[in-house]
Formats: structure tokens, C-alpha cells, sequence
């Protein structure tokens, strides 16, 4: 997947400072890991993703940034990293799959991208719960419906949302549902 306007967001408002150890979930190219990098120069930053090409596109580009020493990509699933690692995150940030129905694409990098096929929000939030230090927060970017089910969700992990953003195409529209 390209570089995305809802990842963009998310970067840029993720309060990154203070953070020691940051994880990003779904790295992809590694856009957001360097987002935070760039931000919050002194933490240590662990990017994990499933797609073997992604990752290999992720290591590629910190190779060539200033940042790459901070970095550490890993070509796994979430679910089997937080079940593999006893390490504890101050932040864990995420451009998830956010899609829980619907058709589904016919390309099938598509469908894992944007459909909670492969990883769902139980899933994740289960290990946001396992992963997060005493004082650890996350952010994640959602759909508007999608995002209040996963807030709805949450609660059964004792995690619950500090802010809340809302991303409108244009003013004058209204919060478009996810289709």
C-alpha cells in the first residue's frame, strides 16, 4: 500500500515524546516508524509487519535515512511477536486493517491491508494490552463506525481512549460511514 493521508495523520499526531520504546504495528514501508524516529530521535523503535516485500521495502528505506540506527524492523505477525517478547512498549501506534466486512478485494495484498482478515481488532487490542507498559498508551487511526466499535471493544481490555480525533474530507460533509 502507498502512503496514505490517514497514516500521514497519524503520525503527525501521535504524541511521541517521552517515549522510550515505541512499536509500530503494520509498519509497511516504515512511513509512521520514521514519523516517530524523526520526532522522538532518543527512543528505540520496533517496526513489525507480515508482508515479506513490505519489510523488505521498510529495511530499505531506514537504510537510507538518518534514523536507522534507532529502527529495527521485524517481518512477523503481531500475534506472534507479542507471544514471542517480553518487552513492554511506552507507545504502540497503528494504521490497522480496519475493514470487518464488506467485499472483499480481489487483490489479496488488498484485502489483507484494509480487511481484518489477517489481523483483527480483538487481536490487536489483545496485544496492546500484553504489550504496553504500566503507563503505555497507543494510537491508532480507524473509520469513524469502525473506530467507535473498537472503542466499544476496548473497554473489554481495560483500555480506554484519552482523545479522540475526527477526520472530515471536507467541512461541509459529515463523517462518511466505512463502506
Amino acid at each position: 500500500m502507498k502512503i496514505g493521508t490517514d497514516g500521514v495523520l497519524l503520525g503527525a499526531w501521535t504524541d511521541c515524546l517521552n517515549r522510550d520504546n515505541i512499536l509500530d504495528v503494520g509498519t509497511g514501508t516504515s512511513v509512521i516508524a520514521l514519523m516517530m524516529a524523526q520526532r522522538n530521535p532518543s527512543a528505540k523503535i520496533y517496526a513489525i509487519g507480515i508482508d515479506d516485500e513490505a519489510a523488505q521495502q521498510a529495511s530499505d528505506n531506514l537504510s537510507n535515512s538518518s534514523w536507522s540506527k534507532c529502527i529495527e524492523v521485524n517481518n512477523q505477525s503481531i500475534q506472534d511477536y507479542w507471544r514471542a517478547t517480553t518487552q513492554q512498549f511506552d507507545h504502540i501506534i497503528t494504521n490497522p486493517p480496519f475493514f470487518t466486512g464488506g467485499t472483499l478485494s480481489h487483490n489479496q495484498d488488498k484485502t489483507s491491508v484494509r480487511h481484518t482478515t489477517k489481523l483483527s481488532h480483538s487481536d490487536l487490542l489483545g496485544a496492546f494490552r500484553n504489550l504496553l507498559s504500566d503507563n503505555g498508551t497507543f494510537s491508532v487511526v480507524l473509520p469513524a463506525i469502525e473506530g467507535y466499535k473498537c472503542i466499544e471493544m476496548a473497554k473489554t481490555y481495560n483500555l480506554y481512549p484519552i482523545t479522540l480525533t475526527e477526520a472530515y474530507p471536507d467541512q461541509a460533509k459529515p463523517l462518511e460511514p466505512s463502506h
